[in-house]
């Protein structure tokens, strides 16, 4: 599988406003048509002044909302080509959520497409629970925190930006952004 930005045209961010805003502004800046689902249009407003070679199509919808979800996936799809990547923020529950993307994303495209899981470091501390069962290349990137002089802190929106970028153009199936250790430092 080729993992150079590239190779991307379309990709789906869930949760795309808050911390992951950079990856969907850096998306578009690559190229790539981006679909971008938050739960509000406010947060939505944030990315309306995106601009480069790609383009941003945002939703406001709760994702959670399965049924609508699967049909605004399946619409992307029709409207713009089959995805390439999705990159997903799910709180939790998360697993009916992913399967209706992944579900969705492989009835349009059997060729290899990759689905970034990004979870937190509390799920991170146990083996994954959860892979697609339909085939895609799927990597799982934990936020973890930042043990530093002055005690630890969670990361900032621009370490994850540069953890999600590192995972899309490296392919690593498994990723830690920070650490989670010792576990006992961890911000409360």
């Amino acid at each position: 599988m080729d993992y150079g930005v590239a190779a991307i045209r379309r990709a789906l961010i869930l949760g795309g406003t808050g911390m992951l805003g950079s990856v969907s502004t850096w998306f578009v800046e690559q190229g790539m048509t981006v679909g971008v689902i938050a739960r509000s249009s406010e947060s939505l407003a944030r990315l309306e002044d995106v601009s480069g070679p790609g383009r941003l199509v945002p939703l406001a919808l709760d994702y959670h909302d399965v049924i609508r979800l699967k049909h605004w996936v399946r619409h992307f799809q029709l409207m713009e080509g089959p995805l390439d990547l999705v990159v997903a923020w799910v709180h939790k529950p998360s697993t009916s959520v992913l399967e209706a993307v992944v579900e969705e994303v492989h009835a349009y495209r059997q060729m290899p497409w990759r689905l970034i899981h990004l979870v937190g470091s509390n799920e991170g501390q146990r083996p994954a629970t959860w892979t697609p069962a339909t085939p895609c290349y799927y990597q799982r990137v934990v936020l973890g925190f930042i043990n530093g002089a002055n005690g630890s802190r969670w990361l900032t929106h621009q370490e994850v930006f540069m953890g999600v970028v590192k995972a899309v153009t490296t392919g690593v199936d498994h990723l830690t952004i920070g650490t989670l250790s010792p576990w006992e430092q961890r911000p409360q």
